[in-house]
């Protein structure tokens, strides 16, 4: 398997960097319309939690944009659980540029980094189940499901990669 990074159709290569507080609002603006859940379990995030969210402990927070300069297009977080799984949480792309493929190369970069942190090539997330588009990105990068850990409304799933990628970007036609 040769792995590289590509550009979404139609753009520049992004890339992975810091999100700016000054663009705090803005992507918590898209995960509150999203619903995303809150620092407590069961409730729904609210703005003044964002900032907490972002500094959790095992956390990596990364914006992409297709330059330093430029708007934030998506955002993903890396977590590194207690159990020494690396996951990929907190995926978002802009509403208004969805479904020009973005968001598959927003998890392709997280990937590669997650990879490089995994002490087991391995690369867990977790993604509402009836979010289809995000599931049908995620299983095109070779994560499969983990039914004996997902629930009716959560899908877990599981990327497990070759020794020889560890640390890659996988390529994306």
């Amino acid at each position: 398997m040769h792995i590289r990074p590509y550009p979404a159709a139609g753009h520049k290569l992004a890339s992975l960097r810091a999100l700016t507080p000054d663009e705090y609002g803005c992507v918590c603006a898209w995960a509150i319309a999203e619903q995303w859940s809150g620092l407590r379990k069961g409730s729904v995030l609210r703005s003044e939690e964002f900032s907490d969210i972002l500094g959790l402990p095992g956390h990596s927070s990364f914006a992409m944009s297709e330059g330093e300069d430029a708007p934030v297009i998506g955002f993903g977080q890396i977590w590194q659980s207690p159990n020494g799984r690396s996951n990929l949480v907190r995926i978002l792309i802009d509403p208004g540029l969805r479904g020009r493929g973005h968001g598959k190369q927003l998890c392709a970069l997280l990937l590669a980094k997650a990879l490089a942190l995994a002490t087991d090539r391995e690369v867990y997330l977790r993604v509402r189940s009836d979010n289809l588009p995000a599931i049908a990105v995620y299983r095109s990068l070779g994560f499969r499901d983990l039914e004996a850990e997902s629930h009716p409304h959560v899908l877990v799933m599981v990327l497990v990669a070759p020794a020889c990628v560890a640390g890659t970007v996988p390529i994306l036609e």
